[in-house]
Formats: structure tokens, sequence, C-alpha cells
């Protein structure tokens, strides 16, 4: 059996859909389960409310569906991580934990985990160019939980030979996100400009920030999970997709939707945490090791959002 926490989000549900056309039912797990995101699956699903700061929950869970394969996928994002960090270290960190714990003692084979660029600084003046020497120091409540899951997950590989492994996102594009965090602007020029609403950005128009379409991170996770174990030498991977200026990004959203009414107001709070963003992202270590290519760049991934928030 298969256990996606955070299993009704995005990434989860698009994660959920790729698995049951390979003929699994998997076990999603969240705390509050979105059935209209699963709503074409509903009934090949299971669906577990639970909170991931809560052990037992998880340890229940784990246990009673006889799971094999863990997708962690579950967690806070970055503005409610910083408006809240206690909740984000009980749900983040504490959750991990329990997560891992689970799989040491039910006797789970293997855990895809979801970290996040945002355990690397951003650049203050220039983007920031990322490669696997790249010194993590992140500068927020999120990027901090998750630098310590990617951490304790190694842990557990060397202790207790638990097949742990992990991305790290660039910003996820899809529809139908309601969470703000600070790079949901990208996702929301598409989405905003599709439903014909203004939408004002809060960064500036020079800020850089590597994008990935939502399906290719699903199927990035269904990769990382088949490689061979003989295969993965670095263990998590640094993923990387689009990069363009937040600029570069609207105006290319003009191109595809002439009525898009995209206006700029950056918010100093979020300039403060993102800098100047990221210019280059290697990830040269996910295609080596296990063939990781993606397959959306931005002209197909507007085209395919408009149709994926048509069908929602």
């Amino acid at each position: 059996m298969i256990l996606i926490t955070g299993g009704t989000g995005l990434i989860g549900s698009q994660l959920a859909r790729m698995l049951v056309e390979r003929g699994e039912e998997p076990v999603l797990f969240d705390v509050a389960p979105d059935m209209a995101a699963v709503k074409p699956i509903a009934g090949k699903v299971k669906i577990v409310r639970g909170d991931l700061a809560n052990w037992s929950e998880v340890f229940n869970t784990v246990k009673e569906f006889k799971v094999k394969s863990i997708y962690h996928l579950g967690g806070m994002l970055s503005l409610p991580s910083d408006a809240n960090p206690w909740a984000a270290y009980r749900v983040n960190a504490n959750g991990t934990m329990h997560v891992l714990e689970a799989a040491r003692l039910f006797d789970v084979e293997r855990i895809v985990f979801t970290s996040t660029i945002a355990t690397y600084a951003r650049g203050a003046e220039t983007p920031m160019r990322i490669d696997e020497a790249t010194v993590q120091r992140p500068e927020n409540m999120y990027g901090v939980t998750k630098l310590f899951c990617e951490l304790l997950g190694r842990f557990y590989h060397k202790k207790f030979n638990l097949d742990f492994r992990a991305v790290r996102y660039p910003t996820v594009i899809g529809p139908g996100a309601k969470t703000k965090h600070m790079t949901q602007y990208l996702a929301w020029m598409i989405e905003y400009s599709i439903q014909n609403k203004p939408f004002e950005v809060w960064v500036e128009e020079d800020t850089m920030v590597p994008c990935i379409y939502y399906k290719d991170a699903a199927r990035a996770l269904l990769m990382l999970h088949d490689a061979p174990s003989q295969e993965i030498k670095t263990r998590v991977y640094t993923l990387a997709g689009i990069t363009l200026t937040a600029g570069e990004f609207a105006e290319t959203v003009r191109r595809h939707i002439p009525s898009a009414k995209i206006t700029f107001k950056p918010d100093p709070e979020v300039v403060k945490m993102m800098g100047k963003g990221f210019s280059y992202i290697d990830d040269s270590p996910a295609r080596n090791e296990w063939g990781w290519r993606t397959t959306y760049d931005l002209d197909k991934m507007i085209k395919d959002f408009q149709r994926s928030l048509e069908q929602r």
C-alpha cells in the first residue's frame, strides 16, 4: 500500500491520479482533505483525515494500511510558517519525525520526501546560483524545517538503513492553490488572468525564481521512487525547471492572455526574504542518476494550466 501525506493538495492529488492510472489504490492522509481535488478518483483512493503533528494518527495509519511506500508531501508553506513558526515546527519538523519513526517501526520500504530550494539563502543583490556544493543556509522558518527534515532523513538512512529519498522543488505552479506563499504569484498571474481578474505581484520585476509545473513535479516523485537503489547516490536532489524574472513571466502570460491585468507592487517584507531570487540551478545529479527531465516549458504550461482550471 502507498501513503501520500498532504494527499489532496496540488501535487498530492496529481500524484494520486498517476498512481491510480498504474492500478494502485493510495491512501491520502490530509489534515483538511480537499474532496473536490480528488473527485475524479474518489472511488479509487482511501482518504484519512489526520494531523502530522499527532504521532498516533501517523502511526495508526501506517500500521492499519500496511504501508510499504510513503510520499511525504504534507506540511506548512513559507508565509504561514513564518507567521506561526511554532506550528511550522510541530507540523514540518515533528511531523516528519513521526513519519520516519512510523516507517522504521512498521517496515516501510521507501520514503520520498519533498523539500525546497528555500533551504538556500537567496541572493540579496544578485540572483543566486545553486549546485551541489552550495551551502544551505535558510533564512525563513519553512526552509529551516525542511533542511532539518532532509538531514533527519539522511540520518535515518545511515542509522536504520531506511530508504529515504528527496527532491528540492523550485516554485511549483498549478491551478487551484488557495494558500499564499512567497512565490505563489507565478501561478496566480496565470490563474487570475484566465479568470479575467486583476493581479498585483508582490515582488520586484527583476526577481528571478525557477519554477516547475505541478504535473512534472508529481512525475519526478514517481521517477525517484522507482529508480533502482544502486543508482541513488546523491539522495537529496535539487530540481530545476524554468527560470525567468517576474517581469518576463508576466510578459509571457500577457502574450498568451492579452486581457491580463498584471501590475507590480512589491511587499517590503517579501522582498526582504526573497532578495533577487535564484538565477541557475544545477540538477545534473537527478538527470544523471534517474533520468530526470522536465516536459513542460512555459508556453505548454500556460496552455495546460487553462485546460486544468476549466476541468476543475
